[in-house]
């Protein structure tokens, strides 16, 4: 049974034969309004009965007590992996949902099984194989049909999964999908005015005032002349991400907690994430979920806090241009940030390199990709997965504070 108690992942090395092993990757499930409501993971070579597989999973968003668990939609799709015996007695947080493919529909074994498991309070989806038809009696066992094209039957949720394109969503949305998973990050939409917000420009001077080595005073006076980035360095200072014995009450205190490396990590969070009622929703949680995992993988290489935190703002920024929709050499000119960091998005080389691949591996779902990506960086299965999952529930968690 999951609990949420804080695991070790250090404790002993991995297993090879446990599912320590499982390879995770994900896709964001998107609503109408293009608001990320959750995700989908994908995952590969499972080796364990499917519970503990599935609980080993579970058990990485909170792992080390670094982050809480997701509040979003969370569906958890086991490739090629099918619903054993083991499952009867597993149990799973309300907004997580196990996903089974329609193939297993023909056996009435695993039928009786999922009955069993739904009885038992865990909420199921359906992904419809192409071409495969579902009996209409099966479908309330389920909470979502996973399909490209609506089911025939328009009694359960549907969840439209896509493909490339920004059109293919429309025209699933005009269908009456609930939402649809995954999203064309690199297409800009043509209805969205290209450039940067107030906030975003006020993100921007202040970055360049840190990076000039500004003197606390000039940084004090930046973020009063922005008072949503002053809230917001509140926030973010008054949060459980730091440990203090009395509240942060000034702008100067939270400068000083975070310090001028971590302070520009932070706004180039904000410089992101200020674009958030543009209607580029899915690629600004891409790209913070991006940052975070690539801090985290650095992290789990065992490199210092300096490369993590350039790891987090070359993640960040690797879809700037799809959120701007201003070409990247130009707003990087502006920024002047370290020549590592512009050499890993422009030209895709330099020590951050193979950490950007390996985070664009993970939203692929190409379990040879993933392992290719992650050779360099000698990281096993284990430490990627824990690294992606981390990351998921750090952008959730952030989704209540911005």
């Amino acid at each position: 049974m999951f609990d949420l108690s804080v695991t070790n992942k250090h404790a002993s090395p991995p297993d090879p034969e446990s599912g320590d092993s499982a390879i995770a990757s994900w896709s964001p499930i998107v609503a109408r309004d293009t608001r990320p409501i959750g995700f989908r993971l994908e995952l590969r070579n499972t080796r364990l009965p499917l519970a503990d597989g599935l609980d080993a999973v579970l058990s990485d968003f909170v792992a080390e007590g670094t982050t809480s668990f997701p509040h979003g939609l969370v569906v958890l799709a086991p490739i090629d992996s099918a619903c054993d015996e083991s499952l009867i007695h597993w149990s799973a947080p309300r907004n997580v949902l196990l996903e089974v493919n329609s193939a297993q529909l023909d056996s009435q074994e695993h039928v009786k099984r999922l009955c069993e498991v739904q009885r038992r309070g865990v909420r199921l989806a359906l992904r419809v194989l192409d071409n495969a038809t579902v009996a209409r009696e099966r479908l309330p066992l389920f909470q979502y049909v996973l399909a490209r094209q609506r089911p025939t039957s328009g009694e359960t949720a549907w969840l439209a999964t896509l493909k490339n394109t920004r059109a293919e969503a429309n025209t699933a949305f005009q269908q009456g999908a609930n939402a649809v998973i995954g999203w064309p990050l690199r297409e800009l939409d043509a209805g969205i005015k290209p450039g940067l917000q107030p906030t975003q420009h006020a993100a921007l001077e202040l970055i360049r005032l840190v990076q000039a080595d500004a003197d606390l005073p000039d940084l004090e006076r930046g973020f009063k002349r922005e008072p949503v980035l002053a809230y917001l360095l509140l926030t973010l200072a008054n949060s459980s991400a730091f440990i203090r014995s009395t509240p942060v009450a000034s702008l100067s205190q939270a400068i000083a907690l975070l310090g001028y490396q971590r302070l520009v990590k932070w706004l180039v969070l904000l410089l992101v994430i200020a674009a958030k009622d543009t209607g580029r929703r899915p690629q600004i949680y891409s790209a913070v979920v991006r940052g975070f995992c690539m801090e985290n993988l650095a992290a789990e290489a065992g490199v210092d806090g300096t490369v993590r935190d350039s790891c987090f703002v070359v993640g960040a920024f690797s879809l700037l241009d799809a959120i701007t929709g201003q070409p990247l050499p130009q707003l990087l000119g502006e920024l002047h940030l370290p020549e590592a960091v512009g050499a890993a998005l422009q030209e895709g080389n330099g020590p951050f390199a193979p950490y950007l691949n390996l985070a664009r591996a993970l939203e692929v779902g190409d379990a040879m990709a993933i392992a290719q990506s992650a050779a360099p960086l000698n990281l096993q299965p284990c430490a990627v997965r824990s690294a992606l999952l981390r990351a998921l529930a750090a952008t959730d968690a952030l989704q209540s504070i911005v």
